[in-house]
């Protein structure tokens, strides 16, 4: 991955062994971050990406992952990293991030839960 920075292109690293990866839709993502915050929840990297908004979680934290409209990736699956000093609104491949990662906190999958459900909750209300 460090290669692939170093000449300015994406780096892949596969989700599950070092992280599981949990993508949610764009438009609730910031919303989610916020509450994740308020919380004083662990709060790792978040990548924004074409798809949707991953986050890094913890190991197995994610395990039996189901809340509507978001998805665990597999394990395995590759990610496209751009390097930490891609954050928004600087973008490398369609990538940056909302939050760049430091090399220490991982998101907890069950904290992210519950402020992904809540800012869901949230949307869903104003949008009546």
């Amino acid at each position: 991955m460090l290669r692939a920075w170093e000449h300015g292109a994406l780096g892949e690293a596969p989700a599950g062994p070092a992280w599981d990866v949990v993508r949610v839709p764009t438009g609730t993502a910031h919303a989610t971050v916020r509450r994740l915050r308020a919380a004083r929840a662990p709060l790792g990297p978040v990548l924004a990406t074409p798809l949707g908004v991953d986050f890094l979680l913890a190991p197995g934290s994610a395990d039996g992952w189901n809340a509507p409209g978001s998805a665990r990736l597999p394990d395995r699956t590759l990610v496209p990293l751009p390097h930490p000093d891609y954050t928004e609104p600087r973008h490398l491949g369609g990538r940056s991030w909302i939050v760049r990662p430091t090399g220490e906190a991982l998101t907890d999958g069950p904290a992210l839960r519950d402020a992904y459900t809540a800012a869901r909750v949230a949307e869903e209300e104003a949008a009546r």
